[in-house]
C-alpha cells in the first residue's frame, strides 16, 4: 500500500524540520511513502528546502509549485498529484512522533475508517505569556480513539483518496483565503457517508509562532472559527434552519457577552475566553447575514 504524505507551505523555514520528522518515521510493513510539498509561494522559497533535504531523504520527495496564493488551490494541487491510496497530511509547522503514521494507518483499518484526525499538541517558543499557556487558547478538544467525528482539521490526518475520487470531492476554492477548506471538505465526505474518527496516538507537535501570542490574534480567530463554522455547517439549509441558527447564537451571543463584561474587573482569564465565545458567536450570526469573512490567508 502506498500512502501520499503530504503538506502545503509557504514561507516557512520550518518546513526543514516537518520533513525531517518524517524522515524518522516508523513505516508499517507492507506501506511505502512518497512525500509531496505544494509550494505556496509564487517566488517557491521552499525549492531550496526541499533540494537540501532530498539528498539523503529515505523517500521519494516531490515538490510542485501552487503560484495563486489561494490554501485550496495548493491542497487540491496534492489531490491532483497524489498516488497514493491514501492520503497522510500534516502542516509545515508541525513534527511528527515517530509513530504518527503507524497509529493513523492502524486506527484506519481497525475502525474500518475514510478518514482519521490525530492530536496536535501546541508546543511555545521561549518566554512565552504565562497567560498563554494557562489559559489553553492553542489546545485541541480530543477525544478516545475511535471516536467518530463529523470534522477536523487536515494538519494531522489520513485521508482515503479512493473516496474523494469515487466521489469527485475537492477542496472549495471559495475558502482559498479564509482557511476552512479542510472542515468543510471533511464535512461533506461525512455527509456523503464516510467514516471519520480520531486516534489519539498520533500525535504531532505544533509549532507556535510568536506573532500568534496576542490577544488580538485570538479574538481575530475565533472570529474566523465562527464564520467557517457557519459557512460549511449551512450550505445546504433550509431558510428556516438558517433562522433558527441565527436565533439561537444571537441569544448565546447575548448571555456570554453579559459574562464577559461582568468578569472584566474579577477574572481577567475568564473575561478573555468568554470575550472569545462571544466572537465565535458573533462570527456565526455575520456569516449567516453574510458579513465580511475573516481572511487569514490573504
Amino acid at each position: 500500500m502506498l500512502i501520499s504524505v503530504s503538506m502545503c507551505t509557504y514561507k516557512r523555514q520550518h518546513l526543514q524540520h516537518t520533513l525531517d520528522s518524517i524522515a524518522l518515521l516508523v513505516i508499517p510493513e507492507g506501506v511505502s511513502v512518497e512525500v509531496l510539498v505544494v509550494d505556496n509561494d509564487e517566488l517557491q522559497s521552499a525549492k531550496a528546502i526541499i533540494d537540501t533535504v532530498r539528498r539523503d531523504f529515505p523517500h521519494p520527495l516531490n515538490y510542485y509549485s501552487e503560484p495563486v496564493k489561494n490554501i485550496a488551490a495548493a491542497r487540491n494541487k496534492l489531490l491532483e498529484e497524489a498516488r497514493g491510496d491514501w492520503i497522510a497530511s500534516i502542516d509545515d509547522d508541525e513534527v511528527a512522533d515517530p509513530l504518527w503514521l503507524a497509529a493513523l494507518t492502524a486506527t484506519a483499518d481497525h475502525y474500518s475508517a475514510d478518514v482519521v484526525f490525530g492530536q496536535v499538541i501546541p508546543d511555545f517558543p521561549d518566554n512565552t505569556p504565562a497567560w498563554i499557556k494557562e489559559g489553553n487558547y492553542f489546545s485541541r478538544r480530543t477525544h478516545k480513539t475511535g471516536t467518530e467525528v463529523s470534522s477536523g482539521g487536515s494538519g494531522c490526518t489520513l485521508i482515503n483518496r479512493l473516496f474523494l475520487e469515487r466521489h469527485q470531492l475537492k477542496f472549495d476554492l471559495a475558502y482559498g483565503t479564509t482557511g476552512g477548506e479542510d472542515v468543510q471538505l471533511f464535512y461533506r465526505m461525512f455527509r456523503l457517508g464516510a467514516k471519520l474518527v480520531y486516534c489519539k496516538e498520533a500525535i504531532v507537535h505544533e509549532s507556535v509562532e510568536r506573532n500568534r501570542l496576542t490577544s488580538s490574534y485570538l479574538k481575530k480567530r475565533a472570529l474566523r472559527i465562527g464564520q467557517t463554522y457557519a459557512r460549511y455547517r449551512l450550505e445546504q439549509a433550509t431558510a428556516r434552519q438558517k433562522f433558527l441558527f441565527t436565533a439561537k447564537n444571537v441569544l448565546l451571543l447575548c448571555g456570554i457577552s453579559i459574562v464577559s463584561l461582568f468578569s472584566y474587573p474579577l477574572n481577567k482569564q475568564l473575561y478573555l475566553k468568554s470575550y472569545l465565545k462571544a466572537l465565535d458567536k458573533y462570527g456565526k450570526v455575520t456569516s449567516v447575514l453574510n458579513g465580511k469573512k475573516v481572511e487569514l490567508y490573504k
